[in-house]
């Protein structure tokens, strides 16, 4: 289903309250829940100016924060340049997230096919969704806000990049961040000043609370904040979300500052080169297509790729800055030779574990998204099923024997009537994979490969986490009330094995392999940028955004690509204001 399709769908199922209701949400004020919602002020109808002061390429979750930022200093010109289109009233719903992962809000890659995985997609490719529009993949992800540990930012620090420990960043963390979960507000660990809001998911399932105690039986710490201390505990989440609405980085950063004169949006413009004067190897510009011409915009000071973990790589190596023999295996003038979207990181394990129950939950389908109640129910009070992203009500954290950290998440908001799903992530993976031109067609997508369990050691990781989820529903108390347990329904592909096997969950991991979208390292720090995000050896041009990250943490990726673009906001202003 297309965008189009799904907003027929959708609208014509309103009652005339309900559209009366969305009218006034689309062209008045947002105040009901903070947010101003005002017919958007994007570069379209008026003229793209010749130069700016900065081009950020990609509305994501770095380039949103960048561009606000730098917006911030009223004489510096900023142009941000967006592939996608604007958010709408149902890009809103957190509920959502999974049909509009089916419309052109994703750039609807797949990853090329593995030996040891993705074995049970069509063609044997894993689908790696990523965002396109404005808000990049926080319109469509499950905005989940974790941080990881401080292990993971002192080892950034420790392999040669000063400034990235967890005492530098957490500052960054703060400063973004508005959070209103009532135990946190005396927290010196949580903030109330910045402009992305983060609050519990609003909606309490009965299972929610099964799983908690569920991980309490199984010696986990119950109700931890997780931000802090992700260590072998189990909580609700914790959402960007206001009033059960989605918080993307474009409502947190953009929305707020979009109306100052100095800061221009271009959204359906697609970046297709980045200009770099051979000689002096300074980047001077950029060339786009918009409405199917192609048009050349000149900076005066930098360019800042934020287009994540997929695009910065791509953009960089149709730019002539790449492993030199792939380049001119494309025909590209080779102007830098650095190892651009190598040493790909990801996290991975198995989406939908599947419980069944003899309760009734609620069901979230196209369907069931547009019902008049459920959508009046979030719309008017902030409540229901519809304020869940992707439906995962809860987190839990353990670690293998082997000292390897896995996340938990409990889905008890499904497509299916009585059933359950636990999602299980492996945090700290050995599978690497890379970013490579398939041609020097900016148009075309590029290759991405992983090697999903191309070893042993992420295999029996994820054996055990999933054996863990099993343990969680049937081996407690909490659930024997619903009478909880694994669908005994064999997955069809591996029902010659015995059923809850090693062999047999070793089959259904590497056939419905899945992963989080947490893509990371493809320009990382120390080999292709260095700790201010400067691109080793190219003068006015850096990275902001996942992909700068020399190892992968140990957490959803959101909050700490909001924080690289903090951190890179305050490089470049510092660098430019001396």
């Amino acid at each position: 289903m297309n965008v189009v399709q799904f907003t027929i769908v959708f609208f014509i199922s309103f009652t005339p309250s309900i559209r009366s209701q969305f009218y006034q949400l689309k062209y008045g004020p947002y105040q009901e829940h903070g947010i101003p919602f005002r017919e958007n002020n994007f570069v379209g109808n008026r003229p793209i100016s010749r130069e700016y002061d900065f081009i950020v390429i990609g509305a994501g979750a770095g380039g949103c924060v960048v561009a606000n930022r730098l917006s911030e200093q009223s004489n510096w010109s900023v142009l941000l340049l967006e592939a996608g289109q604007d958010e709408t009233l149902y890009t809103d719903i957190p509920g959502a997230a999974n049909l509009l992962q089916n419309t052109s809000y994703n750039w609807g890659y797949t990853a090329e096919p593995v030996k040891n995985g993705c074995l049970g997609f069509k063609n044997k490719r894993c689908p790696w969704p990523k965002g396109k529009g404005m808000g990049g993949s926080s319109v469509i992800n499950a905005l989940l806000y974790t941080r990881g540990t401080k292990e993971d930012y002192d080892t950034i620090a420790a392999l040669g990049n000063p400034g990235w420990a967890y005492k530098d960043v957490l500052p960054y963390f703060l400063k973004s961040e508005n959070n209103s979960i009532p135990e946190y507000q005396n927290s010196s660990f949580h903030s109330q000043n910045g402009i992305l809001h983060v609050e519990r998911v609003r909606y309490l399932s009965p299972l929610v609370d099964m799983f908690i105690e569920a991980g309490v039986e199984l010696g986990l710490q119950k109700d931890i904040d997780y931000t802090i201390n992700q260590e072998h505990g189990v909580s609700r989440s914790q959402v960007t979300t206001i009033n059960g609405r989605r918080v993307s980085a474009s409502k947190a950063f953009i929305h707020p500052a979009k109306d100052r004169q100095n800061l221009h949006i271009a959204i359906l413009s697609q970046v297709t080169k980045i200009l770099i004067d051979p000689k002096t190897k300074k980047a001077i510009g950029v060339e786009f297509i918009k409405k199917g011409k192609v048009r050349t915009v000149y900076s005066k000071k930098e360019v800042i790729l934020s287009a994540g973990p997929i695009n910065s790589p791509q953009l960089l190596m149709l730019s002539g800055i790449g492993p030199k023999e792939h380049l001119r295996h494309h025909g590209i003038s080779v102007i830098q030779d650095l190892p651009v979207g190598q040493h790909l990181h990801e996290h991975y394990g198995l989406i939908g574990l599947e419980f069944i129950v003899n309760r009734t939950g609620p069901v979230l389908t196209e369907q069931s998204v547009s019902d008049p109640y459920l959508f009046d129910e979030w719309f008017k009070y902030g409540r229901g099923p519809l304020t869940v992203p992707l439906g995962r009500e809860g987190v839990a954290y353990i670690r293998s024997p082997a000292g390897k950290e896995h996340e938990l998440v409990l889905t008890p908001i499904t497509d299916k009537p009585n059933v359950f799903y636990i999602n299980t992530f492996l945090l700290q993976p050995v599978a690497r994979g890379s970013v490579t031109l398939k041609n020097n067609n900016p148009i075309h997508p590029p290759i991405m490969s992983f090697d999903y369990y191309n070893n042993s050691t992420d295999l029996e990781e994820n054996i055990f986490a999933v054996k863990y989820a099993v343990k969680f529903v049937e081996e407690t108390r909490a659930f024997q009330s619903v009478a909880a347990k694994l669908n005994p329904v064999p997955y069809p592909k591996c029902e010659h094995l015995p059923f809850k096997s090693d062999n047999y969950w070793a089959c259904v991991l590497i056939h419905v392999t899945s992963t989080s979208n947490h893509h990371c390292g493809t320009c990382r720090m120390g080999d292709v940028v260095n700790e201010n995000l400067q691109v080793i050896g190219i003068d006015g041009l850096r990275v902001v955004d996942s992909s700068v990250f020399p190892h992968i943490p140990s957490t959803h990726t959101y909050a700490p690509t909001l924080m690289v673009g903090e951190k890179g906001a305050d490089m470049i202003r510092s660098y430019w204001s001396k």
